[in-house]
């Protein structure tokens, strides 16, 4: 990554070039498919696309608005090593951009893959900003990575992407990223705790939803709720669409529209279902309410949960049975300089092979 000066557009830019070691057809071939993402998504918070170009060396570069600022996980990290948390008004700020950038891109079959608060970024003079779509699937775009192949950072790699089933994953895949950084948000620490590789993806794939209220027993009663339905295993007991998770998360932990935007329905229908609690208990003590029923909150997801846009699941054939051989992991990483002090995002990953081989020597 460079800054530069367009002395056509008389602004500073930022360029993303492919270095000779990067001239790679497929890696060329993610960097045009980034800009094409990007300008899909003009208007919305996804970093705005200004040029793709080749250079006079033949290195491909792709040139975006220069942004000033920092990313979400170096704010993360400060804040959880002073034991501090995001208010509740500064999660709206962050994410209703994020999640409505999604949203437009999940309506034209763009999925991101690749979600983590190292790819959010937080703008100096306020605003927010998406970056990284080298790794997002386009609508009938030819796959760029072999069957069995699971990319993205290890944290937020949603249970299905983990089996390599590149066919099987749809929006879902970032809803579960979503949730995961939003749990993270409120928790202070990721929902699955293992530090090896094999660790993470058996924790996603077969651990037992972590419980919100056990570390932070002030949230609502419904926090576990909310936490099964973002974080599901089976994506088709998982919310569907990032706006259903993201209205469920406000009405949940009490997050506020941010100006000129009316709330949720599914804030509105909280407070509905809590007069009507309230007018049929007759001088109720404090402490004694009922609570909003669970079978309630599932009865309103189940009513935004079933969207899905068929272009992107029409063709999609049932799930084949995993391998039952094993493949030897490869992972390849980018090296990445971060300030002093600050921790190592996560870092994107790619490992081929059908299924993650079951062994602690995995490199």
């Amino acid at each position: 990554m460079y800054e530069a000066f367009d002395r056509w557009l008389a602004r500073p830019v930022a360029l993303k070039v492919l270095t000779s070691a990067g001239r790679k057809p497929e890696l060329v071939e993610r960097l045009i498919r980034e800009q094409q993402a990007l300008s899909a998504l003009k208007g919305t918070a996804a970093v705005e696309v200004l040029d793709v170009y080749r250079g006079g060396n033949g290195e491909v570069c792709l040139v975006t608005e220069l942004l000033v600022g920092s990313d979400l996980e170096e704010h993360l990290f400060s804040l959880e090593s002073r034991g501090e948390r995001l208010a509740p008004r500064r999660i709206a700020e962050i994410f209703e951009p994020i999640v409505e950038t999604l949203a437009v891109a999940h309506s034209v079959a763009i999925i991101h893959r690749d979600l983590k608060p190292a790819n959010v970024y937080l703008l100096a003079g306020g605003g927010v900003r998406l970056l990284d779509f080298g790794m997002a699937r386009l609508r009938k775009a030819a796959p760029l990575t072999a069957a069995g192949t699971v990319m993205g950072s290890p944290s937020y790699i949603a249970p299905e992407a983990w089996h390599g089933q590149r066919e099987l994953v749809d929006q879902r895949a970032d809803v579960y990223a979503l949730g995961v950084m939003l749990y993270r948000v409120l928790a202070g620490e990721l929902p699955f705790s293992g530090q090896t590789l094999m660790q993470k993806f058996l924790g996603a794939t077969t651990e037992e939803r972590p419980s919100l209220r056990v570390k932070r027993p002030d949230l609502s009663p419904d926090a576990d709720d909310w936490v099964a339905l973002a974080l599901a295993i089976d994506p088709e007991q998982r919310f569907q669409n990032v706006r259903a998770l993201w209205h469920a998360f406000a009405a949940t932990f009490a997050i506020p529209p941010l100006p000129g935007q009316r709330p949720s329905f599914w804030a509105a229908a909280k407070d509905r279902l809590r007069e009507l609690v309230q007018g049929e208990v007759e001088q109720p003590a404090p402490d004694s309410l009922p609570r909003e029923p669970s079978f309630t909150r599932e009865a309103l997801a189940q009513s935004v949960m079933n969207f899905r846009d068929p272009e992107l699941t029409a063709e999609l054939p049932a799930a084949p049975e995993p391998a039952s051989v094993e493949h030897t992991a490869k992972l390849t990483q980018e090296e990445v300089t971060l300030p002093l002090g600050a921790r190592p995002a996560e870092k994107t990953v790619e490992l081929s092979g059908s299924e993650l081989v079951r062994r602690e020597d995995t490199k």
